[in-house]
């Protein structure tokens, strides 16, 4: 029987226990198959390693302008531009503790890197950033804008996505807070909020529009990004 993804994954990470890891290691011996899907898998890890390593302090602001700009003329350029995004999103959000799912995002983002199978790559002209929410996530649009909103669905996703069109805004990410610079902007946003995150606000300014506390939410799903009236 060959090695399921689990059984490959707790293998490089040194899961398994001590007669089921010699029993992988014989069965490796005997299946090129099997073999060629650990060297796979090691080679995406180390990828996404690579690019962690980078970002092993405090995630600087993320200028969407340059990131998607680099995609504007080739899509593998666009494929490391957001694999780099979402590297920083993994990074602050600082879960490599026991039991983390960092093993399936390297390999997501690997995949989005490397344009594997099932991997769909930002369209072009626009930007975003993906964060997993942690226990009080909180969303900060810094000023109010001549015009546009934010449109906030729930979805079935571990990560919160904001997305926007190139150049509305930057992105800095830090444990449990993200803050979207839309200065001067007067693009709409889209906020994907997973139904299982346990507490998720978005302000605009000095005012919060939106709360999701466990199941209840309070706030309209279209966010005015504009000043409220007087």
């Amino acid at each position: 029987m060959h090695l399921d993804e689990e059984q490959v994954e707790r293998l490089l990470h040194r899961e398994l226990g001590r007669s089921a890891e010699a029993s992988a290691r014989e069965h490796l011996a005997v299946c090129p198959g099997c073999r060629g899907r650990v060297v796979q898998a090691e080679q995406e890890e180390e990828a996404v390693y690579a690019l962690l390593r980078h970002v092993d302090h405090p995630a600087p602001g993320i200028d969407a302008r340059a990131v998607v700009a680099r995609g504007t003329h080739a899509v593998g350029s666009m494929r490391w531009a957001a694999g780099i995004v979402l590297a920083l999103g993994v990074a602050a959000a600082a879960f490599a503790a026991p039991g983390s799912p960092l093993p399936a995002w390297a390999k997501a983002v690997a995949g989005w890197i490397g344009g594997g199978p099932g991997v769909r790559a930002p369209e072009r002209g626009a930007a975003g950033i993906a964060v997993v929410p942690g226990r009080n996530l909180v969303i900060h649009f810094t000023s109010f804008q001549a015009a546009g909103q934010a449109k906030v669905t729930l979805t079935d996703d571990a990560e919160v996505l904001v997305r926007a069109p190139s150049g509305a805004a930057t992105f800095t990410s830090d444990v449990d807070r993200l803050v979207i610079d839309n200065r001067g902007s007067s693009a709409s946003f889209e906020i994907q909020i997973p139904r299982t995150a346990t507490r998720v606000e978005i302000w605009v300014n000095r005012v919060r529009l939106f709360l999701k506390d466990g199941p209840r939410v309070t706030g309209p799903s279209v966010l005015p990004l504009t000043p409220p009236a007087p």
